[in-house]
């Protein structure tokens, strides 16, 4: 179409660019109209791009709940699924687990709670656990611990289903969730490089129903530690398959109109099978692999500004904007949140606030100094100032770009921390060393990477300090070596 057949048109249509007769085209396609009408095929061409794009919008905007879905049937159906089990990373968090950006350094347990099968539930929490209840959205329902809804006291939780209209019986904290399935996740530190106290915490956590609080049955624990456990969702149609059955057993209500709108238009609708033919199927196919592109582009290669923590260095906020809901703005930026959703789990108030102290932060880079992607077969360092700000304790490790979840290599644990001794400089900064091969002089300072693969990085402080919040205190960009030699 030449310039001036497009002045004709607008001419023609008063300056409003209606469409006439003429071949409209676009990065989608060519579409061809007749007096304004769209001809059979470019009808048929523009419902299916109308379908395909609420259907990528779907799976950038509920891959929250798809995420927490499948950690909930994670846990959940493991070994007898009674409604009183809770998992245990007893001896920490391998590879073995696939689990978005989940932590070697720490002391995990997840129990899955089913509102719908058991009613209310009731959950002892001992004292100084941290973590919290999130219905399956990843909406927070409560934190616990010092800054929690238990002030750090432990207490008897009574978690109670969507729409229960009952007045909760006394000497609980009463809590509601908007969803059926409510997970509770919890962590512990290491003391003195072990996790026998974290563990031996946990297992004095109590989950029942209700109906059962007079003779409840014993806990049953499970150890996660060195288990195949697969809970992270696919880049492939089985995702809308997910998805329609959370929506076909979870409240209507928790969701938006407009959120449970765009689901009915790609034939997710609660009370009606998710039954689509072979051409709608093989939409939501192409949808999920170009939303799962898309997710890619905008978590590894955002343009957000408030995404960088500091002007002149590569690291990047997990939580951009620094709300729990991804709302700093005034609304919910669901690009942010998609952001997160694609790499991480667990939208938390306590993991966002400024907690001198307390509480946590997390920055993250899948680039090193020069602006490149983090490469397997490369050789890069990392520079640590010294004192580093945290009254607990910091640690970095590595991921998979692929499985976000924690690089599977010859090492048990791909990180490095407080807890593991590495060698000090004399000015008492520390430096990190990646690669495919262990650097002769700073073995107990490498993590290990593979080649062919890409990695990025998540640093973590536990109780940090102000030095991390004003930025007097800051980590180097991870540079690759030259020559690619560490030697």
């Amino acid at each position: 179409m030449t310039i001036q057949h497009l002045k004709d048109v607008r001419r023609r249509n008063g300056g409003h660019g209606w469409i006439g007769s003429e071949t409209v085209e676009s990065r989608l396609g060519r579409f061809k109209f007749r007096n304004g009408y769209p001809s059979p095929q470019a009808a048929s061409d523009l419902r299916d791009a109308l379908f395909l794009g609420r259907a990528i919008d779907v799976y950038l905007a509920q891959m929250p709940a798809v995420s927490w879905f499948r950690v909930w049937k994670g846990v959940a159906e493991i070994d007898g699924a009674t409604p009183n089990q809770m998992m245990i990373w007893e001896g920490q968090m391998d590879a073995q687990t696939v689990l978005l950006t989940g932590n070697c350094e720490t002391v995990y347990g997840l129990a899955s709670l089913d509102l719908k099968r058991d009613g209310p539930v009731v959950v002892e929490l001992p004292p100084l656990m941290l973590g919290g209840f999130v219905d399956v959205w990843q909406r927070s329902i409560a934190d616990i611990g010092p800054t929690g809804l238990d002030q750090g006291k432990g207490g008897k939780v009574l978690v109670l289903p969507p729409n229960y209209s009952e007045a909760p019986p006394g000497g609980y904290l009463a809590i509601r969730s908007r969803t059926y399935r409510v997970s509770l996740a919890v962590r512990g530190f290491l003391v003195e490089g072990k996790t026998d106290r974290a563990v031996a915490s946990m297992k004095f956590t109590r989950i029942y129903p209700l109906c059962g609080a007079r003779n409840p049955p014993p806990m049953n624990f499970l150890n996660g530690s060195h288990q195949d456990i697969d809970t992270v969702f696919g880049d492939n149609y089985l995702f809308f398959e997910d998805l329609a059955a959370l929506i076909a057993s979870e409240p209507e209500d928790a969701i938006s109109a407009p959120e449970r709108f765009a689901l009915a238009s790609i034939g997710i609708e609660k009370f009606k099978p998710f039954k689509p033919n072979a051409e709608w199927r093989a939409l939501l196919a192409d949808a999920a692999r170009v939303g799962s592109a898309m997710a890619r582009v905008n978590t590894f290669a955002s343009i957000d500004p408030e995404r960088l923590v500091y002007s002149d260095r590569k690291w990047e906020w997990m939580f951009i904007g620094g709300n729990p809901e991804f709302a700093s703005q005034g609304y919910v930026n669901t690009d942010r949140r998609a952001a997160f959703a694609y790499v991480a789990i667990g939208m938390s108030p306590a993991m966002v606030i400024k907690n001198v102290g307390g509480g946590s932060q997390y920055l993250w880079t899948p680039r090193d100094a020069d602006g490149d992607f983090l490469d397997g077969a490369n050789r890069y360092r990392l520079h640590i100032p010294a004192d580093v700000p945290i009254r607990n304790f910091w640690s970095v490790v590595v991921y998979d770009s692929e499985s976000r979840s924690m690089l599977r290599t010859g090492q048990p644990f791909p990180s490095r921390s407080s807890y593991t001794d590495p060698d000090v400089n004399p000015d008492r900064s520390i430096d990190l060393y990646f690669g495919p091969d262990a650097p002769p002089t700073h073995a107990r300072n490498w993590i290990e990477t593979v080649p062919g693969k890409g990695w990025f990085a998540l640093f973590r402080f536990y109780g940090p300090l102000e030095p991390f919040f004003d930025k007097s205190w800051r980590p180097g960009d991870i540079e690759r070596i030259s020559g690619g030699d560490s030697r």
